[in-house]
């Protein structure tokens, strides 16, 4: 279970000007300006839930996933992982997490994903029959079981996100983090994510958090969804709902070269139930 109690993160920016002269100065007088990227945020997600942070750029997912982790400490507020505090980073809870970044690569380019697998298999005193059973698990599930030999820089895009996959769960973590998971990958591939996911909460009992820009992710596999804005939650509830919320609207852009049959149309249409912006 996770419990995130009013919790804000504020980081101090170092603002630079532009030029020479400008950077020397800031080498005696620096100038600072604090981001608010996480403002006052509470919720909780119990045992085998899939939630979806959802948001534009800069509304604090991945800050929050961050916390969550314990990579990052709170500027105020509480979070509570697995009953563990996060930045505390005891052993107990780091064997219970697992944090997958679309955008960073955790497998070494040079050498066979398996390598990396029996590194990670060593680091958390997995027993070699476990390991064995594991691997073979998730890799016949992800269907890459023949390409566990092959140096990763070898591998497609989609075939390394699989392996980064498998040593984000090798050790079977039940709270399982990810960040942009199926960023770059093709159709097929998200589609063989996404039940791969669901797959695997559903065999351990885990807790999934996801921050995805495809809502195709957030729709297929989320149970529910938090929505962000600049660091505080918008709506936080069923996939379901949020669809039913906001199903009833469409966007209908016109275009007109005479502004005349603008405003006819704009009095024609003004007492239905539209919102006419000009542009």
């Amino acid at each position: 279970m996770i419990t995130v109690k009013n919790v804000s993160k504020i980081y101090r920016v170092a603002q630079k000007e532009e030029g020479l002269k400008n950077a020397f100065k800031g080498l005696f007088r620096r100038r600072y300006k604090e981001i608010e990227a996480v403002a006052d945020v509470s919720f909780e997600i119990l045992d085998s839930e899939i939630v979806g942070l959802i948001g534009l750029n800069g509304a604090g997912k991945t800050t929050i996933l961050k916390m969550l982790s314990g990579l990052i400490k709170p500027s105020s507020g509480t979070s509570v992982v697995n009953g563990f505090d996060p930045w505390k980073k005891e052993n107990d809870f780091l064997r219970t997490i697992s944090f997958l970044m679309g955008n960073k690569s955790q497998l070494s380019w040079d050498i066979p994903a398996v390598d990396s697998f029996r590194l990670e298999a060593a680091l958390y005193d997995i027993a070699n029959d476990t390991f064995e059973k594991t691997l073979a698990n998730l890799s016949s599930l992800l269907h890459v079981t023949e390409l566990l030999t092959t140096p990763v820089r070898k591998l497609s895009l989609g075939e390394r996100m699989k392996m980064e996959f498998i040593l984000t769960l090798l050790h079977r973590p039940k709270i399982v983090l990810l960040d942009e998971p199926t960023l770059g990958l093709d159709i097929i591939s998200q589609k063989n994510i996404r039940n791969f996911l669901r797959d695997y909460r559903d065999r351990e009992h885990a807790i999934i958090i996801i921050t995805s820009h495809n809502m195709n992710d957030i729709d297929d596999i989320c149970d529910r969804v938090i929505t962000l804005n600049k660091g505080s939650i918008l709506y936080d509830g069923a996939v379901g709902a949020l669809k039913r919320k906001y199903d009833n609207y469409s966007i209908v852009k016109l275009i007109f070269d005479n502004s005349t049959i603008l405003e006819n149309l704009t009095v024609a249409l003004k007492d239905l139930p539209f919102e006419m912006k000009n542009q």
